[in-house]
């Protein structure tokens, strides 16, 4: 479904955000060696929520990463991160879940995912494998 906000309507309760603090909140990662295959398949899952308290709003945006071969049920390797991420508002504005909608698509989620990128890259490299590198998010 569509988000039902206005170009100005975003731009509105954009331009009130301040980046106050980012941070890797919950790390959880899992490596099973004898499932390790050439044939590896990586499927992401993103999911994100939010609240706004006063000039506050606090987002929590996950990352769950498994690279499985199709002929064994569990994944070889399996990820997940939380990042919180805090924004301070310099005005009084309340942030809708339509805005919250396009936002963590297009600027959460773009921003957080370098640094998962990263993150991923670094811990597979700790696993004894290849570091994997994802590719660039373009939505």
């Amino acid at each position: 479904m569509k988000p039902k906000i206005t170009p100005e309507e975003y731009r509105n309760i954009l331009e009130a955000l301040e980046l106050d603090t980012l941070y890797l909140s919950e790390l959880n990662t899992k490596f099973k060696e004898d499932f390790i295959s050439s044939n590896l398949r990586l499927g992401i899952e993103e999911k994100n929520t939010f609240v706004q308290v006063d000039s506050t709003l606090k987002v929590s945006y996950s990352f769950k990463l498994t690279a499985s071969d199709e002929s064994i049920a569990e994944p070889a390797i399996s990820l997940f991160a939380k990042y919180t991420v805090r924004y301070k508002m310099s005005k009084e504005i309340q942030v809708t879940k339509d805005f919250m909608k396009v936002f963590s698509d297009i600027t959460i989620g773009m921003l957080l995912w370098t640094y998962f990128r990263e993150l991923v890259n670094n811990i597979t490299y700790r696993m004894g494998m290849p570091p994997l590198v994802l590719p660039l998010k373009k939505q």
